[in-house]
């Protein structure tokens, strides 16, 4: 086997990882719901991963980028189709478990095509999020509107104005 093929089964079996990982939390969150009541759990989300890996390999492998636009795309369709279906079923409206999917496939293509290290960073903060859902409600309920503006004021000034001001004294003191 070339080094090539080894790269791509390591890159393909953490597109894996990230699903399994992603289905881990979401089927854990469900573990009650009896068999075959819910539209995806961790066999789904594993799968979509590896699928996102694929895709793009298939992608890269033919020069089509394409390809990968329109697996995502395929993928939105079916995935959210059997959502609706479920939360027409279970008079849910949470979106969460759809976007996590998309998240996925996407997680799984970027291990592919992209950094693995951010991938995988991608997965895991995207379980994370996903598991801290009573925590970060809570926090919802319990932040002032004080508090959220000077976090607010806080981020523009970290991610927005710092990157934009100089690096070097403008001045002739040298300030």
């Amino acid at each position: 086997m070339d080094q090539a093929m080894d790269v791509l089964i390591l890159q393909l079996g953490l597109s894996l990882a990230i699903g399994l990982l992603v289905g881990l939390e979401r089927g854990w969150r469900e573990r009650d719901t009896p068999e075959g009541g819910r539209a995806a759990g961790i066999r789904t989300y594993g799968i979509s991963g590896l699928l996102g890996g694929a895709t793009a390999a298939l992608g890269v492998r033919l020069d089509a980028p394409s390809i990968l636009i329109a697996g995502f795309l395929a993928f939105t369709a079916v995935f959210a189709w059997y959502k609706a279906r479920e939360s027409l079923h279970d008079e849910d409206y949470s979106v969460t478990g759809t976007i996590a999917a998309l998240g996925v496939f996407a997680l799984g293509a970027l291990a592919v095509v992209g950094d693995q290290r951010a991938a995988a960073a991608g997965g895991a903060a995207l379980a994370a999020v996903l598991a801290s859902r009573e925590l970060l409600h809570g926090l919802l309920r319990r932040i002032s509107w004080i508090e959220l503006r000077s976090a607010l004021v806080l981020a523009v000034m970290t991610a927005i104005i710092l990157p934009l001001l100089p690096d070097r004294a403008v001045d002739p003191w040298g300030g």
